[in-house]
């Protein structure tokens, strides 16, 4: 993606769609936990966050000697932890097994090493009959990337879900689990039917849950016909309803229509939410941001002007106000924005690419000097991203730096592939050696990509009819 596109309110759709349950945020945290923050998520451990999906009232007294056990757990005495929570499960069979609460508490402990073996142990032990040994694998799979492992145990799972009938609650909050899990991957092989189908059943088992709808929305709009998309708007709406921080259902199929290449369809959308909610900082950001692709940029900072208006303090709008400006040829102006939006994100690595290319380009004294400084702040920073380190190379060319430009250029491609930007300005140098015939296919092939906002776009296109 274009270092533009990058940071321009990636307004996905999809409204923190990842896993809610707690043991998979706490898994993806334990892969990277240093000893310390392992001892603060030790401390972390609540009653609640173990048995809180199986029980109305953890905190009942009735559940003491599940405390007692996370207490023991805490103080590195996992058998006495176990002798607790046999205990408790003999009082109360409704609880999980103390095969899967052993495996839990782990997990929830920050020890992701310790959670297989846990459940290896536990279904060898007490809990064959049970799903969640399979969810939480699953779970643990499918934010590895593991696709097709978490598919099988997704389906192994739904399986056993169907004939469990020890717990209503515990079998409820599976039932959502294992179908917000599939339906994840089947959006992941864009097997729409299939997502369509769990996310279904998702809503079925939790109808108030406003992610369940978004993904609905963004779901049925892949289809690609006009009955699916009123769906999806319907989705969408009902998602807004239950969630009022969400973006407005306009928008959400704005962004729809537009990943589908329907240019038209999502500037009208665009349009209705702008007349429906035009002091809304999400829809003035999504609807400028279709504008300044769409090159309308006169149109762009009318919308602009709203949302410095009324989103002072959010850096995005700064950011996309300087570019507007830049493409509109007013340097001065984007100057202006750029240093106010680096001033509320100094670190921000877009804001800072786009500075160092408007100051090479200002007559101003001093200018030339000041671009290099932030390019060689901005690679400092992001010593690894390609777009950045060419930036870095074409701010020292201009600099007559051609030595330690050649350096950056070598890391730059070394990088991985580039944004539009990022090639029309490798297109550049290898003009200034006279390498036509590069220069040549990475502007066709910049040209040609739809990647967010391409900011050169026009004047690529001049460099091109000469070549």
């Amino acid at each position: 993606m274009s270092a533009v596109s990058r940071v321009f309110f990636p307004l996905r759709v999809a409204a923190a769609a990842g896993f809610a349950a707690l043991v998979l945020s706490g898994a993806a945290v334990a892969q990277q936990a240093q000893p310390e923050a392992a001892e603060g998520a030790m401390g972390a451990i609540d009653i609640a966050a173990l048995i809180g999906d199986s029980v109305s009232n953890p905190s009942d007294a009735r559940y003491s000697d599940v405390a007692e056990a996370i207490q023991r757990f805490r103080n590195r005495d996992q058998l006495s932890a176990r002798t607790f929570l046999e205990r408790a499960v003999q009082k109360d069979p409704k609880l999980p097994p103390v095969g899967v609460l052993m495996a839990k508490l782990q997990l929830l402990s920050g020890n992701a090493a310790g959670v297989r073996p846990a459940l290896e142990q536990a279904v060898q032990e007490d809990s064959a009959g049970d799903p969640e040994p399979y969810l939480l694998l699953a779970e643990e799979a499918l934010a590895g990337g593991r696709t097709i492992e978490a598919d099988a145990l997704f389906d192994k799972a739904v399986s056993m879900i169907q004939s469990y009938d020890a717990n209503a609650k515990r079998k409820r909050q599976f039932e959502i689990r294992a179908y917000r899990g599939r339906a994840i991957i089947g959006e992941r092989r864009q097997d729409w039917e299939q997502a369509e189908s769990d996310l279904r059943k998702w809503i079925e088992q939790d109808p108030e849950e406003p992610s369940a709808y978004q993904r609905l929305g963004q779901v049925l709009f892949q289809f690609q016909t006009d009955a699916k998309d009123a769906e999806g708007f319907a989705a969408f709406k009902k998602a807004k309803e239950l969630n009022k921080e969400l973006p407005s259902p306009y928008v959400s199929a704005a962004l729809m229509y537009s990943r589908n290449g329907k240019t038209d369809r999502a500037m009208q959308s665009f349009e209705k939410a702008f007349s429906e909610s035009g002091t809304d900082q999400t829809t003035l950001i999504a609807y400028a941001q279709a504008l300044v692709k769409a090159n309308q940029l006169q149109k762009a900072e009318t919308v602009l002007k709203k949302a410095r208006e009324v989103a002072t303090n959010v850096d995005s709008v700064w950011l996309l106000s300087g570019v507007t400006a830049r493409m509109a040829g007013d340097n001065k102006a984007a100057e202006q924005y750029l240093m106010r939006a680096l001033s509320l994100s100094p670190m921000n690595r877009d804001v800072l690419n786009q500075l160092s290319l408007v100051l090479l380009e200002s007559e101003a004294e001093g200018a030339k000097a000041r671009a290099l400084q932030f390019a060689q702040l901005n690679q400092q920073l992001n010593q690894n991203n390609p777009d950045i380190n060419v930036t870095l190379a074409w701010v020292l060319f201009q600099n007559g730096d051609a030595r330690n430009a050649t350096a950056a250029l070598r890391q730059g491609l070394q990088g991985g592939a580039l944004s539009p930007d990022g090639s029309f300005l490798l297109a550049k140098i290898l003009l200034v050696r006279d390498d036509k015939t590069n220069a040549k296919r990475l502007l066709e092939s910049a040209l040609k990509s739809d990647q967010g906002i391409f900011v050169e776009r026009k004047e690529a296109e001049q460099i091109l009819g000469t070549l």
